[in-house]
């Protein structure tokens, strides 16, 4: 069973939005994560030959994913949702 290398793990701003963008090499496969800061849920996720490749992949879907998603007020007199 190959063993995680070559970890990495950054916090940027993408779209406007916080993220996390995880990379590791499993075997000869580097794979990238990108999720949304908080809650943690991830946004996307890719493989490539080099931590290059695969970063660019994520990066690319996750901006235009994160593009589309609108950012709402909250209701009238809430003080309870961060970020308002």
């Amino acid at each position: 069973m190959p063993k995680v290398e070559d970890y990495s793990e950054r916090k940027t701003t993408l779209a406007g939005w916080p993220v996390t963008i995880t990379t590791y090499r499993l075997g000869s496969t580097y794979h990238t994560t990108i999720d949304n800061t908080d809650p943690g849920a991830w946004v996307v996720k890719a493989q490539g030959a080099t931590k290059e490749e695969a970063e660019a992949k994520a990066l690319n879907d996750a901006q235009a994913l994160l593009e589309k998603v609108k950012r709402q007020k909250p209701p009238t007199g809430c003080t309870s949702v961060p970020g308002f």
